[in-house]
């Protein structure tokens, strides 16, 4: 069957054609290339401010430069994806993310740093909310939560394979400047595979919708206003956000954290936390399976949030853990952490249809702008502590173990904000 048929048979079905899946397939694999580019520096930060000779402030600073760019591109990407659909945007985003990649490769400078992971959060930033766009065009809308949690899933399970074939893959010490432009080629590999396999939307999308492929930027902003005056989203949002802090700890602070509490080397931590990853890989999907099964979602977000909370208070109190139980600390808190992927379909329920993209990628902008925010400021928090204890310039792990116990308290307000929403589908849109 040639390619221009294949295109015309799913077109010319209704949501949930089994070429569907070949289509959402090639989006997923773009986060799960993402999520590769998102852990790297994390994996070998402390070579990185060795390499060039800052202290933990500073090198959070510049790799939460990848954030910085991907949060506010989140309100971008919603309304791209409403008016232009995700076939040109995810290639063109791919493209930036091996450009990004091309600048670390050559960077010397805590500037080059810094721009290249501005590079690579710019380009990512369509890459999870693209791929659950696509699955919300393909898919009936029962199957969304299962379509999320398997797009995260397959995304985070490469963080089992960073996390323990780091030091085959790089070498001691990491040769990550050859890795990077390995993995530039790929990003190109990706724009083209996107342009090759993912079609336009259907008819049949934008007449269930509403969509008018002619409607005006205005238009589509005017969706994004809508989303942004609902309160259900705020909560959803900041609940949302909070749930996902374990995520930007674990691929920029992990393994150094863990490290400094259990006396192991970094690259052996990372070893580690391919638990946590497993967690969240297996976590997703079964949470989205299970929502799509209850028909609810807040429930379980409610319970993920208060489990994220207690084991993230519980790694920072133990006391001279083994190994063994920090495995299946970290395999329990990425189980937990999963849930919070539940709030993109629960967010696209409470709003218009024609505003689903700019519903799913505001979340994530929330989720993003404190991701920014918590990777720098967990630097910064651990230089505090060690600042106030004596410990300048090397902090000790009491002040990483302060830090991460911090952090489960912050996680503690998720409870609260997503016990405030009220699950209903509105009436408008």
């Amino acid at each position: 069957m040639s390619r221009a048929n294949g295109l015309i048979r799913v077109n010319d079905h209704g949501p949930g054609h089994p070429l569907a899946w070949i289509v959402w397939s090639v989006p997923a694999f773009f986060f799960l290339y993402e999520y590769i580019l998102r852990i790297m520096p994390g994996i070998i930060e402390k070579d990185l401010e060795h390499e060039f000779h800052i202290d933990e402030a500073t090198i959070g600073g510049s790799l939460g430069m990848y954030y910085f760019a991907y949060a506010p591109m989140q309100l971008v990407v919603g309304i791209l994806l409403d008016r232009f659909g995700a076939r040109v945007l995810l290639a063109g985003a791919a493209v930036i993310c091996a450009m990004g990649l091309i600048v670390f490769s050559m960077s010397s400078t805590t500037w080059g740093l810094a721009g290249s992971r501005f590079l690579v959060g710019f380009g990512s930033s369509f890459a999870f909310i693209g791929a659950v766009y696509v699955a919300m065009v393909w898919f009936p809308e029962k199957q969304i939560p299962l379509l999320t949690g398997l797009t995260a899933g397959l995304g985070f399970g490469i963080g089992i394979v960073g996390e323990l074939f780091t030091t085959d893959i790089l070498g001691t010490p990491p040769a990550w400047r050859s890795a990077s432009l390995i993995l530039a080629i790929i990003g190109m590999l990706v724009a083209v595979g996107v342009l090759i396999v993912v079609p336009h939307r259907p008819a049949w999308y934008l007449d269930r919708t509403g969509i008018d492929e002619g409607r005006t930027m205005k238009r589509a902003m005017h969706g994004l206003l809508e989303v942004m005056s609902r309160p259900a989203i705020w909560l959803i949002s900041l609940g949302c956000a909070l749930m996902y802090l374990p995520l930007p700890l674990a691929a920029n602070w992990g393994p150094r954290t863990v490290s400094e509490l259990i006396g192991r080397s970094d690259m052996g931590s990372s070893e580690l936390f391919a638990w946590f990853y497993l967690g969240v890989a297996a976590g997703c999907p079964l949470s989205g399976w299970l929502s799509s099964r209850i028909g609810r979602t807040r429930p379980i977000l409610l319970a993920g949030a208060a489990c994220i909370c207690g084991l993230t208070i519980t790694l920072a109190l133990l006391s001279n853990p083994s190994q063994t139980e920090i495995a299946m600390i970290l395999l329990a808190w990425g189980a937990a952490t999963s849930t919070y992927v539940l709030g993109y379909p629960l967010a696209a329920e409470l709003c218009p249809r024609d505003a689903h993209g700019s519903a799913i990628a505001f979340v994530n902008f929330v989720a993003m702008m404190l991701a920014f925010g918590y990777v720098w400021l967990f630097g910064v928090v651990v230089d505090a502590f060690a600042s106030s204890r004596g410990h300048i310039p090397h902090a000790e792990p009491g002040d990483f173990q302060s830090t991460l116990l911090w952090t489960g308290v912050l996680v503690g307000l998720a409870v609260i904000l997503v016990g405030l929403v009220r699950s209903h589908r509105p009436k408008t849109g």
